[in-house]
């Protein structure tokens, strides 16, 4: 940025959304604008391709953002830190261990955080979630584990999660039978509750293909040093175990009186602004679209990216904030793990090696666009 700073924009958090807005900024500054970013982590993680990078299909740098590199090609400040408050009547955000940041716009990305009541001994287990801290938790986990695991969850983060430990362990034991029945997914509910029974016949099938034992409809209650107990009494045994269930809001929003939903997460407007503050956004799924509420799936992080970067622009123009229509429906694609993938679109539904191809292809593409920048800076505001 050349120039006086005459709008101070502070990013928090580096999600799938804030990528776009320093990609997007870097593309084409804005004049008198200073973007700042706080990260608690200097890789960003794309979600859809942790499971891949469980099973070995990828390997760490191929499915991290390096946002050292992207804050430099933006042009803005990195704060290599956690926010742990906001004072919206200063504009100012409290960083653990830091100074204060002021703002004049302040963006939100900062994800979500494990639920685990209902869950006993859960300090005992992995929880997925952040996601931006899972790969060293969870090689550090896998150190300590004979190679029984179990993971907590039917949905779509616990079913890929359980096909994708099938494949490491069957990469690193040399053969097709070396997972058989050391990976055990549990699901509370259905598996998969929420989709097709055509998409739910294919899940069952992968991971009966792979060697992972299903229980559906019993929901774990305890973890112990030894296992998974069940609400019906039985006892899974497994050395580690992972949690992909539901997930929460940060706690440390309940203290910044900011406008929250009746589950804690950010209540945002259309435009991605917080309810009664203008310089407020929130995005991904620290956030709740209060009149277009979705699933906490990464898809609608990222198509909100563009729309977030556009409204920060406009708003240090001086101009009103452009709503945010998510899409009713969404192409989500699970991976098996052994080289397939399910797609699952409304009430469509199909498996094979093309949809993991397809997958792997705007996975790839994804992480590219963040990693792969072009040369220097360009000064005259053009898009290239």
């Amino acid at each position: 940025m050349t120039g006086p700073v005459r709008t101070e924009i502070l990013l928090v958090g580096g999600g799938h959304a804030h990528v776009s807005v320093l990609r997007t900024f870097g593309m084409r500054p804005e004049p008198g604008v200073r973007l700042t970013v706080v990260a608690k982590e200097l890789e960003a993680p794309y979600s859809g391709m942790l499971p891949g990078l469980v099973a070995g299909i990828y390997r760490p740098e191929e499915c991290h953002i390096d946002l050292v590199r992207l804050a430099a090609f933006a042009g803005a400040r990195l704060v290599h830190g956690a926010v742990d408050g906001i004072d919206p009547a200063a504009r100012r955000a409290s960083v653990a261990g830091r100074e204060p940041v002021a703002y004049d716009l302040l963006s939100l990305d900062v994800g979500i955080t494990p639920d685990l009541s209902g869950i006993a001994g859960a300090e005992h287990a992995l929880a997925v979630k952040p996601i931006s801290t899972f790969w060293p938790r969870f090689r550090s986990l896998e150190r300590r584990a004979a190679g029984r695991f179990a993971v907590v969850g039917g949905g779509a983060a616990g079913f890929e999660l359980s096909l994708a430990l099938a494949a490491r362990l069957r990469r690193e034991g040399g053969g097709s039978d070396a997972a058989a029945g050391r990976v055990t997914g549990i699901a509370g509910g259905a598996l998969l509750a929420g989709t097709t029974s055509r998409a739910r016949r294919y899940a069952r099938a992968a991971l009966a293909r792979n060697g992972v034992a299903l229980v559906e409809d019993d929901a774990a209650v305890e973890v112990t040093p030894e296992g998974v107990r069940l609400a019906s009494g039985t006892f899974v045994e497994a050395e580690a175990v992972l949690i992909a269930t539901r997930a929460a809001a940060p706690a440390w929003f309940r203290g910044t009186g900011l406008p929250l939903d009746g589950d804690g997460f950010l209540a945002a407007r259309p435009t991605l602004q917080l309810v009664g503050h203008d310089e407020i956004f929130a995005v991904g799924d620290c956030a709740t679209v209060l009149e277009h509420p979705r699933p906490k799936a990464g898809v609608f992080a990222v198509r909100q990216g563009p729309v977030l970067a556009e409204n920060l622009r406009r708003r240090a123009r001086g101009q009103a904030a452009h709503p945010y229509r998510p899409q009713r429906r969404f192409l989500s694609l699970l991976s098996t793990g052994d080289g397939r993938a399910i797609a699952v679109y409304g009430a469509l539904a199909a498996e094979g090696r093309w949809a993991f191809l397809w997958k792997d292809h705007i996975d790839r593409r994804f992480v590219r666009r963040f990693n792969d920048l072009p040369d220097g800076r360009p000064d005259d505001g053009a898009t290239r």
